[in-house]
């Protein structure tokens, strides 16, 4: 018997990238009684949420668009969950295209047949690129410096059980009951997080590449860098709540941005040979750099190796700041919101079945 299927998707001015992902859930060889799709709109200046209750107020499949005053992801995750009537529930980032038809079904099936509690798979950024720099960012990140050596999300050949910490993305809705929802002070490696939380509690967790799902990367070196930067500090709260997930290579971007700000200093303050030796770790990033410029030119063409150091810098300067920056002055814990669900139904108009007031 087919499971009930929960989708969910925290948003955030998605309204470009959006409606292909939407059209690709309708169409999805899935019966449409069995499954829905859950928009949790993180209070969009772009429309996002009004594009949805236009156009997908009259579909076959079951859609809602539910209100997220807190703005973070975690916070519509746990949304998704709380108002989720599925048996199954997956998440899906906005920014995001579901290349299988048979995504679902797939979902589904691997579940029965391996009786995992939850279920990983490749997140490439394969989705369309914004900008010729966005292309260049996808092919960095795909490079084995432009991401963790650890990582699955770029593996689209790896098929068995696996430690969900990367990757895990599909959960049973006991796996919500057995190790909570979302850590809403994190804003970024909130799913990290849990997925520690899920390995901790030995819950098996299996990949497959039918699961892939596309990522658009950022449009520029600067939205790249904040986006690392947030994920530098998830990195430091994640090693609070879980000093077992500490390690040096967690430390390294941290590093080479100590590395590179030095250089500078050095050079102004200190003797020669002092400067030259202070410079070897910078001198060894560059060089490390300018490598992966000319495999990336090899394999992309020349635009990618000149775009490649500015990138590279962004990814593990952003880190590092990141890293710096929690670790100096620690975010506060984040305050509880109220929750505001507005409900779309094939075939009938908004109706609002819950609604609080809206946070000051």
């Amino acid at each position: 018997m087919l499971p009930f299927i929960s989708v969910v998707i925290p948003v955030r001015n998605e309204r470009a990238m959006l409606p292909r992902l939407l059209d690709e859930l309708i169409k999805q060889n899935y019966p449409a009684d069995l499954f829905e799709v859950l928009v949790v709109d993180g209070q969009s200046t772009d429309g996002t949420a009004d594009l949805v209750r236009r156009r997908y107020s009259r579909q076959r499949v079951r859609i809602q668009v539910l209100d997220n005053p807190a703005i973070r992801s975690s916070a519509g995750r746990n949304i998704g969950v709380r108002a989720a009537k599925g048996d199954v529930i997956v998440f899906i980032d906005g920014h995001c295209m579901a290349p299988s038809r048979n995504l679902l079904e797939d979902t589904a099936a691997i579940l029965g047949q391996t009786g995992a509690g939850c279920l990983c798979r490749p997140q490439p950024l394969l989705a369309p690129a914004a900008t010729p720099t966005g292309e260049a960012i996808a092919q960095a990140r795909a490079h084995w410096l432009g991401h963790g050596r650890d990582s699955l999300i770029y593996n689209m050949q790896k098929r068995g059980f696996v430690d969900p910490a990367s990757s895990g993305a599909t959960y049973v809705r006991s796996v919500f009951e057995r190790v909570g929802l979302y850590d809403e002070n994190f804003d970024a490696c909130e799913d990290v997080e849990l997925n520690t939380r899920v390995r901790k509690a030995g819950i098996r967790a299996f990949t497959d590449p039918r699961l892939a799902v596309y990522y658009q990367p950022r449009k520029n070196a600067r939205r790249l860098f904040g986006q690392m930067m947030r994920y530098g500090r998830g990195r430091i709260r994640l090693m609070r709540k879980h000093p077992d997930t500490f390690s040096k290579a967690t430390l390294a971007p941290l590093a080479i941005l100590l590395a590179l700000a030095v250089v500078p200093l050095a050079w102004m303050l200190l003797p020669r040979i002092a400067a030259d030796i202070l410079s070897i770790p910078a001198m060894l990033f560059a060089v490390t750099v300018a490598v992966a410029a000319l495999q990336l030119a090899f394999r992309h063409g020349i635009a990618s190796a000149w775009r490649a150091p500015r990138i590279f810098a962004a990814i593990y300067c952003g880190l590092g700041a990141g890293l710096l920056a929690e670790a100096l002055t620690p975010a506060k814990p984040a305050a509880a919101v109220p929750v505001v669900l507005d409900v779309l139904r094939p075939g009938q108009e908004l109706e609002i079945v819950e609604q609080a007031d809206r946070a000051a």
